[in-house]
Order: C-alpha cells, then sequence, then structure tokens
C-alpha cells in the first residue's frame, strides 16, 4: 500500500509542477504578445500623430 501512496504523491507533485510551469509559459506568451500588439499599433499610427490628426 505505501508504494500506490508514493506513486500517487510522485504524480500528484509532477502535475503540479507541470501546470505551474503552463501557466508560467502561458502568461509570458501573453505578455509578449500583448507588447508586440500594442509596438505595431504604435508604430502604425506614428505618422499620424506628427501630423497632428
Amino acid at each position: 500500500m505505501k508504494k500506490v501512496e508514493e506513486k500517487a504523491l510522485i504524480f500528484s507533485t509532477f502535475t503540479s509542477v507541470l501546470l505551474s510551469f503552463a501557466v508560467v509559459i502561458g502568461a509570458v506568451a501573453l505578455i509578449t504578445l500583448r507588447t508586440k500588439q500594442n509596438r505595431d499599433y504604435d508604430e502604425k499610427w506614428k505618422d499620424y500623430d506628427e501630423c497632428g490628426v
């Protein structure tokens, strides 16, 4: 019975760590995407800001 509990604990720990990494990677990807979109938007309208429109 101890072996089964040990395996369940290891599996649970591994799953938690894997999900944590997935959340961190997702957050970094979201921040990167938002930054790129904002930079592209600013670049698109940069010329219009200079002319006062």
